[in-house]
């Protein structure tokens, strides 16, 4: 175990008649960054705070740093919990603030200065020392927060949504002094959010929560491209869903038929896939009609309706296509996904 930041062994956290963490277990490495991704209710926050100290599991047990920490405090855990709202000692300036800590520890001045003065330059504060709270703007709040948690050298932070408050200038700062932060102190983190281009640019690692269990536990750029079940896709945001059978190898459906992936389940299916894994043809396909067009920020969608219900289809935002207009669609084959129709509960 010494070999791990954090060591998770089957917990359970029961409130009442409800079980919200249902036999969770987890290891992160040292220097790790690990996220936990999972639709609102699914147990994130709740899970964290039960590593922090804040929560008793039911069942199982959390060691930090190869130590046993199931029935200590927070204070004795060697971890330090980092809320989603910072909260800074209005009375003291940036400095104070960050060493507060150490000073409760009793650490000798010169000691302390350099720690603070390194945390703040590494969370881009320097100059910031003597400023107080209500100065501050959001991002550099929580960049004062940042430091004084990475100040303390903890084995294990514990960040919960520690962006989901800003804007998305701030949200990029904050991001980059975690990063920064991490490269410096190399301790390791576990971040909640709900934020699918944060947790790609943090994770070494991404867990994905789903009615208090993992679902998935995998790098980004695993979970993004091959979703291991149909609620993960779901959760996702994989809108695009086509039922059908498989069988022999072959996906049947009414908006084709697809070769499945060699050695494939059989029976009842649904097939997934992204907007950009399709694209109007002019002779190919299925038949559709576009029954709207949607204008993102990053992307413009196609609304067609289609022999196998609504489908979603990136398109040239400059040319898209006449709302009401008869188009033909093809499915890149190799972006599909395919999952037993039983997982939905259908």
């Amino acid at each position: 175990m010494s070999s791990a930041a954090l060591n998770i062994g089957g917990i359970d956290i029961v409130f009442g008649s409800r079980t919200v963490i249902q036999s969770i277990d987890l290891d992160v490495a040292r220097e790790e960054r690990f996220v936990i991704l999972g639709p609102s209710g699914a147990g994130k926050t709740t899970l964290l705070r039960a590593i922090a100290g804040f929560l008793a599991p039911t069942r199982g047990t959390i060691h930090i740093d190869g130590r046993d920490v199931t029935a200590l405090p927070p204070e004795r855990r060697n971890a330090v919990y980092m809320h989603q709202s910072p909260v800074l000692f209005p009375h003291l300036d940036v400095f104070e603030n960050v060493a507060f800590s150490l000073r409760l520890r009793r650490l000798p001045s010169r000691e302390i200065l350099g720690r603070v003065t390194d945390a703040l330059g590494v969370t881009g504060l320097t100059g910031y020392e003597r400023r107080m709270p209500r100065t501050l703007s959001g991002g550099e709040r929580h960049r004062v927060a940042l430091a004084r948690a990475v100040v303390a050298r903890p084995a294990l932070l514990l960040l919960d949504e520690p962006l989901s408050a800003l804007d998305p200038a701030l949200r990029s700062d904050v991001r980059s002094a975690l990063l920064a932060t991490h490269r410096k102190y190399q301790t390791a983190y576990i971040v909640v959010t709900h934020d699918f281009s944060d947790a790609a640019v943090i994770a070494d690692r991404i867990g994905v929560l789903i009615d208090g269990r993992f679902a998935q536990i995998s790098t980004p750029s695993q979970l993004f491209s091959a979703p291991a079940s149909l609620a993960v896709a779901r959760f996702l945001g994989i809108r695009n869903e086509v039922p059908g059978i498989l069988r022999n190898g072959c996906f049947h459906s009414a908006l084709g038929e697809f070769h499945a992936p060699s050695g494939a389940f059989s029976g009842r299916a649904v097939v997934m896939f992204r907007p950009r894994a399709a694209r109007i043809t002019q002779t190919d396909g299925v038949s559709a009609t576009v029954a709207a067009i949607r204008a993102m920020p990053d992307k413009t969608l196609a609304i067609l309706n289609t022999p196998a219900g609504e489908i979603e289809i990136e398109v040239d935002p400059l040319d898209p296509p006449a709302i009401g207009a008869a188009i033909r669609l093809t499915v890149d084959v190799r972006q599909l996904l395919i999952f037993p129709l039983a997982e939905s509960g259908s």
